[in-house]
């Protein structure tokens, strides 16, 4: 927190210690680094270091950059021959000035008009500063009175006034999660996006993440509610115009004791942020110059993608795989990993189908089950990208069989159901995160026997008859008040089939399979590959493994039925699905083939499920995840041993039969898993998988932070 922690400086060290420039820059390969001003506050403060001084510092340590605070000369806005001063003396330095913060000029979210105005004055005086000292970008803060709601509506209008004038002079404003509400990931998010028009950014603080403290106020009392940093990092990078990695005490091995910048920079790079990286020391069990040396130290070892799966890993892999055969928990099962664009691991363990003998092998054909959604849902978002639809939209815009929906409100006296009307519309965005309150089972009295005698997942319904029995059937809650699996993204494919004029099935063939070259997805199996066609496995709880009969488990896929559902449905092969996943994670391109635009996927794999959304039935299970447009999506790295384990960042989902696939941008990694195995993974074969790729679990730095 910066202004309660006081830096140790002894400026007469500093020529002692100065630093070359390391070989991490930009044209190394690596990040540029920027030095935050504040790292030197004591002796700016003290009056023992000059603005100056501090610039040519920034050279003689290497950095490329450095972030000036207005504090340090407030009485200065509008004195030119300063500014000019200040700007040559950057130049002399071979410094670049890449961000002026402004503190102390009012609050831009005051809830009083006259107030807000004033700040708003005050800070357009500092702009016409920052313009003059030709930087490129404003850090401002996002502080008001009144709640939540009270203080975003309000800096719509202060940072929104702000940021007009900013546009025309060519400077970027950044919001920085810097006290009170913005230490929300989720509020300022919000805020960001109601700016949008305007590119307002944000500065990515690896710490502020203090929403409330016990004195009420944005400084000095003890932290009462804080908010996750990694989840909040991975919320503010894709606004991020800058990026603050500030430290405050280091271990003997020279990591940060308060948060694991291995998992930070892995929130970094999976979002593809190419700009400064702000170093900043605000510890005070060191001087200065020693702890920027330090920050700057571990920053430029976290950069690096490290290598997931070597030697040790592919041993890990093939032990785990080959013991869950062994021990008859699974008949057989497979997995292909890639890694920075090339094959790292393959391996294939048991029996296809024992009874025929058939091992296990690459191109075995396998139900994926649910791992036919991220597929409907890559064909829902080509249509958003055409401008189909927008995600807010009401989804009967599209389906008007969904235009009367009324909510589940119990079984009156009578045994009727009572129902009201939603208080909003269903939208699309609803349909592709699961808020859509579609019942999907569990003992509700009446809408239970009401959906069972909708029999919508009858074979012999197509797209357009599942959708006319649903909007005719109550929602089990208000749209978007909870998660729950279910029917969301078959009705994803029917409007997939009304927006396109295409029967879904053709449409997913000619618009992702064939494009990709994924030959062997697809609903039906010819006869002339079913010598190649898993059988699947029911697994009993004392152990027994007993295989389904072929005709009873592979009925679907044995003939070409009405219905061609969204949300499960195909068949697949190893290489086959990780093709899709490859796509993935080069945000939508593949051998030159583009399925979707980067943007597109960045927004499929953001969390869309707010706070507010505490309700959601298992999902909690797959890890500390929240959800996006048909991918859960890793907000915060495993606190125990026993949590899934998995990058921050990374975007998966699996199959009724227990199998698993995921994309982590972070180490350009994907893996897909595949088995035939019921009931869906009560073996911890997706766990000890994924501890098989990433190694043994490192918990996180216990310290609560600042």
């Amino acid at each position: 927190m910066r202004y309660l922690v006081f830096l140790l400086f002894l400026f007469s060290a500093c020529a002692a210690t100065d630093a070359p420039r390391t070989a991490t820059t930009a044209e190394h390969g690596g990040p540029r680094y920027s030095l935050g001003q504040w790292s030197f506050h004591r002796a700016l403060f003290d009056g023992e270091m000059s603005n100056f001084d501090f610039v040519r510092t920034a050279g003689e340590m290497g950095f490329e950059g450095v972030e000036l605070v207005n504090q340090f000369f407030a009485d200065r806005v509008d004195n030119p021959a300063f500014l000019d001063s200040l700007k040559a003396t950057a130049a002399d330095a071979g410094v670049e000035l890449t961000m002026l913060l402004i503190d102390g000029a009012g609050n831009l979210g005051a809830s009083d008009p006259v107030a807000r105005n004033a700040a708003v004055e005050q800070h357009l005086a500092w702009l016409e500063a920052t313009q003059r000292l030709g930087i490129p970008a404003m850090r401002i803060n996002a502080h008001g009175d009144g709640d939540a709601e009270q203080v975003l509506k309000a800096s719509v209008d202060g940072i929104g006034r702000l940021a007009r004038a900013a546009n025309q002079r060519g400077i970027r404003i950044l919001i920085e999660n810097h006290g009170g509400w913005s230490n929300s990931g989720a509020w300022l998010t919000e805020l960001l996006s109601r700016l949008r028009e305007y590119e307002v950014g944000s500065v990515a603080d690896f710490d502020n993440w203090c929403i409330e403290r016990d004195n009420g106020q944005l400084w000095g009392g003890n932290c009462t509610k804080r908010y996750d940093r990694y989840e909040g990092l991975q919320e503010l990078m894709p606004y991020a115009g800058g990026v603050s990695v500030k430290a405050f005490n280091f271990d003997q091995d020279g990591r940060e004791t308060s948060m694991d910048f291995a998992a930070l920079f892995d929130i970094i790079r999976a979002s593809g942020y190419d700009g400064y990286l702000g170093i900043e020391y605000e510890g005070d069990s060191l001087p200065p110059r020693e702890g920027i040396e330090k920050t700057r130290a571990l920053a430029e070892r976290s950069w690096p993608r490290r290598e997931v799966v070597g030697a040790p890993a592919m041993e890990r892999i093939d032990s785990t795989l080959e013991g869950f055969v062994r021990r008859g928990d699974v008949a057989g099962v497979s997995a292909l990993v890639y890694e920075k664009g090339e094959e790292v691991y393959f391996g294939a363990f048991g029996e296809a189908d024992r009874e025929a003998g058939t091992p296990m092998q690459r191109n075995t054909i396998v139900q994926i089950y649910s791992m036919t959604k991220p597929v409907t849902g890559v064909a829902l978002m080509q249509l958003y990208e055409a401008g189909k639809f927008q995600l807010d939209d009401p989804l009967a815009d599209y389906l008007p069989e969904f235009a009367n929906l009324r909510v589940y409100q119990g079984v009156g006296d009578a045994g009727a159901m009572n129902t009201t009307a939603p208080g909003r519309p269903l939208t699309v965005r609803d349909i592709t995160r699961h808020t859509s309150g579609f019942y999907n089972g569990g003992d509700t009295p009446g809408l239970q026997a009401a959906y069972e005698a909708a029999d919508l997942r009858n074979y012999d319904n197509t797209l357009s008859a599942m959708g006319a029995k649903l909007g005719r059937l109550p929602l089990l809650f208000e749209p978007g008040t909870q998660w729950h699996y279910g029917l969301s993204v078959d009705v994803q494919a029917l409007l997939v089939e009304r927006l396109s004029g295409q029967p879904f099935d053709a449409y997913i063939r000619e618009h992702i399979l064939d494009p990709l070259g994924m030959d062997e997805t697809r609903y039906v199996v010819p006869e002339a590959d079913l010598d190649r066609f898993s059988a699947a496995y029911n697994r009993a709880a004392d152990g027994t493994l007993t295989q389904l009969p072929n005709e009873e488990a592979h009925a679907f896929n044995l003939r070409k039925w009405p219905l061609t559902p969204g949300g499960f449905g195909l068949t697949s092969t190893l290489d086959d699905y990780m093709t899709f996943a490859r796509m993935l994670v080069n945000e939508g391109t593949l051998e030159g083939t583009t399925i979707l635009q980067p943007e597109t996927v960045r927004l499929m794999r953001t969390n869309h499920l707010a706070d507010t959304v505490t309700e959601r039935s298992w999902l909690p299970s797959k890890g500390q995840v929240g959800f996006g447009i048909d991918f859960a999506v890793r907000q915060r790295p495993p606190a125990t041993a026993e949590e899934n384990p998995g990058t921050v960042g990374e975007f998966f989902w699996d199959g009724a039969a227990s199998t698993l696939f995921w994309v982590d941008p972070a180490n350009e990694l994907t893996a897909v898993l595949f088995v035939q195995l019921f009931p869906y993974d009560q073996i911890g074969l997706h766990h000890d998988f994924r501890r098989a790729v990433y190694g043994p679990f490192r918990p996180l730095p216990t310290a609560a932070g600042h």
